[in-house]
């Protein structure tokens, strides 16, 4: 029997009125579509965002078979709890086993066995190295991602494709207000899974935001992570190296203009809101600063 601690990945949702059927109990193949919806979370987890990963890596993944036991119903407005871990990498196969519970309550088993396909060929194809990779720390307990700090020259690329998916795309912020001078200056950190694949960035500006502010004054700005990537603590990843770089060039000031939505991120890690909310870029932003 399946237990909660044999699990290092957890999904939580509540089952839902359109879930049960005339038995007022889940109807039994909707447990797919949790596995669908937690395995999504898991392989963001596990640093492969995807699909986004996959085709870093020339492939894609493809259900070749589920397997579902049934233990206890589930019913309307229950908390479940999804377990699921990678159980063995073969040639060309990932297998993954699942368990749910509520209240501790083992509700369903099983087992799904992906087939990795190269996207050149449309065929099954070896399971790339990067991936075991990935999966392998994970279950290890290591960490699946990295944070790299540098100037624009040796971060542009991977800056680039982050704050273009995120500002331009995304939020459809023009490319011309998006890029500007103090890149060339700028401290710049990305944020990637093993395999290099970026997933997030943010810089900081070694100067203060007008004439008067003295040398021990920075900005953080650019703070930008994929979509896909977002919930799995990326964005304080970057924030904490940004404000650790500021600590070691000697800065005690810091600045950055939030957007609304991000201000519990930047409060949580000191920052204070100065002033009112003004906009910038069609967008509602807050000043913020911390005193290092």
């Amino acid at each position: 029997m399946s237990l909660p601690a044999d699990f290092r990945f957890h999904h939580r949702l509540r089952v839902r009125w359109s879930e049960v059927d005339a038995q007022q109990v889940v109807f039994n193949g909707h447990y797919l579509n949790y596995l669908d919806v937690a395995s999504s979370d898991h392989w963001r987890a596990v640093g492969l965002p995807y699909p986004d990963a996959f085709k870093h890596a020339g492939g894609d993944i493809f259900v070749r078979r589920n397997t579902l036991e049934y233990h206890a119903p589930a019913r309307l407005d229950d908390w479940l709890d999804i377990g699921i871990r990678c159980e063995r990498i073969g040639n060309s196969s990932l297998t993954l086993q699942w368990a749910a519970w509520c209240q501790g309550r083992l509700i369903v088993t099983g087992e799904v066995v992906y087939v990795h396909t190269s996207l050149a060929s449309g065929r099954p194809s070896p399971v790339p190295d990067s991936l075991r990779a990935q999966l392998d720390a994970w279950e290890q307990g290591r960490a699946v991602h990295d944070v790299q700090l540098g100037d624009w020259a040796s971060q542009q690329v991977a800056a680039r494709a982050v704050r273009t998916a995120v500002f331009i795309e995304e939020q459809g912020i023009p490319a011309a207000e998006e890029w500007d001078a103090d890149d060339a200056s700028a401290v710049h950190a990305v944020v990637t899974n093993l395999s290099g694949l970026p997933l997030g960035t943010g810089r900081l500006i070694l100067s203060g935001e007008s004439p008067g502010d003295g040398p021990e004054h920075a900005r953080i700005g650019r703070m930008a992570v994929l979509r896909s990537s977002r919930g799995v603590g990326l964005a304080r990843l970057i924030l904490s190296a940004l404000i650790a770089e500021a600590r070691l060039l000697g800065k005690t000031q810091l600045s950055l203009h939030a957007q609304v939505s991000a201000m519990p991120l930047y409060a949580a890690a000191g920052f204070e809101p100065q002033g009112p909310v003004f906009d910038e870029v069609g967008i509602a932003h807050q000043r913020m600063t911390l005193r290092l």
